[in-house]
């Protein structure tokens, strides 16, 4: 007993460090946005930016190693009994799935690249209607997205964009010519998408017609590329694992909300056998 409320102390205090230093993290990564400091050069800017940016790194690497320590912990318990140890395999589990721990397999790797046709602007076209125009040309976060949707809808087990782990809190934006994961600035061109599933699953969903690549291939077959991979390691997520206002629900809203998920789901079969009925039905369940 006493060893347990041991290791479950260690746990906590190593839980509200990793806390701490994301949200220092964080803050250092916004600092010098924030700060609107005319009067200090150009140059003094860019080499402030430099450093708060080399300590974000610092303080990312942390928060992995303070993650290892955190698993370590978490198989100790599993030496004590038998039920212990099922109990570690499981929180090893939850890890791969939140997506705090390194994973290998084999899986595919998508490569999106802004089209060299975007350069070529017609003589007799301005400047601003050609960036309409050539808005096709360039891979937009929509993009990306769409297609870590079809990877996980193809079956992907792990993802990552430009070596950046994807989780279920995983933002992804454009901001100008870098592409933002996890808060993280990353290439804009070229964007790899890693993932780590059945490889035959994965490129055969990628590849459906009228999919997610045949709308790159319309526009320019050079803007994307996909590769089976036999061994891939992705990364672990680093950033920030605090929630502030989701709480595990009770017995009781547990139970109600699965059966709300379950008649969505009945609704959702009643509607592909017969798109009718549910207008008819006005939608009820």
């Amino acid at each position: 007993m006493e060893h347990a409320r041991s290791w479950t102390i260690q746990i906590s205090v190593l839980s509200v460090i990793m806390g701490g230093l994301v949200a220092l993290s964080l803050k250092t990564q916004d600092r010098i946005l924030k700060d609107q400091l005319p009067d200090v050069r150009q140059g003094r800017l860019a080499r402030a930016f430099v450093e708060l940016r080399e300590d974000a790194t610092s303080l990312r690497r942390q928060v992995l190693d303070l993650q290892k320590r955190l698993r370590e912990y978490q198989l100790q318990t599993g030496s004590d009994s038998e039920k212990s140890k099922l109990l570690a395999q499981d929180l090893m589990l939850a890890n791969v799935l939140a997506g705090t721990v390194s994973v290998s397999g084999s899986g595919v790797a998508v490569t999106l690249r802004d089209s060299k046709l975007a350069e070529r602007k017609p003589n007799d076209i301005s400047e601003a209607d050609w960036r309409d125009l050539s808005e096709e040309y360039y891979i937009h976060d929509r993009d990306i997205r769409d297609v870590v949707n079809e990877l996980r809808a193809s079956g992907a087990e792990a993802i990552s964009v430009n070596d950046q782990r994807v989780t279920g809190l995983t933002p992804i934006r454009c901001v100008g010519p870098v592409v933002m994961v996890n808060d993280v600035r990353t290439a804009g061109s070229p964007v790899i998408v890693r993932a780590i599933g059945d490889p035959d699953a994965l490129l055969s969903g990628m590849m459906m017609t009228k999919g997610v690549l045949d709308a790159f291939r319309d526009v320019d077959p050079t803007m994307v590329s996909i590769d089976k991979v036999k061994s891939m390691t992705l990364p672990a997520y680093a950033g920030s694992t605090t929630l502030r206002y989701a709480k595990v629900a009770n017995e009781v809203k547990a139970n109600e909300a699965q059966r709300q998920s379950e008649n969505a789901e009945r609704l959702g079969d009643k509607a592909v056998q017969d798109p009718q009925s549910v207008i008819r039905d006005g939608g009820k369940k």
